[in-house]
């Protein structure tokens, strides 16, 4: 399967939500499967033996707790394999760059140490997106074409490790995701939100 990068539209309300109580970062990435946030909630509610011995109880849930969703919000997107590319692309480096361009890999507000795949996820208010949107704006697929360097990617490890193997296809896969991902910023942005971004 691989580590793909997905996206969702979120908005600053439900980021306030989900960063004041994490495991509602199931009800946004996985609104369509209850389950999995009430198996989060049994699992961080769940008393040890020990703590059992020193008389604590295990607390219930007296009513789930749900996100509700605005026009525009709760919409994926992805950049299957293709982040780490899109991200060298737009700025020459594996992981770190001046911020907001670092939000492939690794800005934004942690939600909390609920694992969605790998690791938790990121978020990004409105005000973030916007200014995303801005920088985005500005870089063409030429700055990104120019930027591909398969020699130094595959030096520097960036995922997934097919670029002197795979050439000018590598470019395009980085550049028909980098299409989508602008589209998705821009997205959000007029519809004044904020996005979750995580591997999965």
């Amino acid at each position: 399967m691989g580590m793909c990068l997905a996206l969702h539209s979120v908005s600053d309300a439900n980021i306030k939500k989900i960063l004041g109580r994490p495991e509602l970062i199931w009800r946004l990435i996985a609104s369509d499967d209850p389950e999995i946030y009430e198996e989060t909630i049994k699992e961080k509610n769940r008393v040890s033996f020990l703590d059992k011995l020193f008389g604590k109880k295990a607390t219930t849930e007296t009513e789930i707790p749900n996100l509700s969703f605005v026009e525009g919000e709760n919409v994926d997107d992805d950049l299957d394999k293709s982040w780490q590319g899109i991200h060298y692309c737009m700025n020459k480096t594996a992981y770190e760059a001046e911020p907001p361009m670092d939000f492939i890999t690794v800005g934004g507000e942690v939600a909390g140490d609920i694992d969605v795949g790998y690791g938790p996820a990121r978020l990004f208010n409105s005000e973030a997106v916007k200014e995303i949107h801005s920088r985005l704006s500005n870089i063409t697929e030429a700055d990104v074409s120019a930027n591909y360097d398969p020699e130094d990617m595959d030096k520097l490890d960036i995922y997934p490790n097919i670029w002197s193997r795979d050439g000018e296809e590598g470019l395009e896969y980085i550049t028909e995701y980098f299409v989508n991902l602008k589209s998705f910023v821009a997205n959000c942005a007029n519809n004044n939100l904020g996005m979750a971004v995580y591997i999965c």
